[in-house]
């Protein structure tokens, strides 16, 4: 099973150190680069800041520019 994350589910994953969750859950997880920019933002706790710097091997990130056109424009980049 695939799963897409956005960033608030990362985000809080990571805070509460279960973030490895989601690579015993999933065959892959997937994240649009914009998840990652979101949460290596300064305004992001340092953990988090500190694991977007070094993801995971089971961390698959893709450009979310195709998908993006297709949202409506209102959402954020994370989501």
């Amino acid at each position: 099973m695939i799963v897409i994350a956005d960033t608030s589910p990362l985000n809080y994953l990571i805070q509460i150190g279960e973030v490895e969750v989601l690579s015993g859950l999933y065959q892959r997880v997937v994240v649009p680069a914009g998840v990652l920019r979101e949460l290596s933002d300064t305004a992001s706790p340092a953990i988090v800041q500190e694991w977007v710097a070094r993801p995971p091997a089971w961390l698959e990130i893709r450009s979310s520019n195709p998908l993006r056109r297709a949202l409506p424009s209102n959402l954020g980049i994370g989501e």
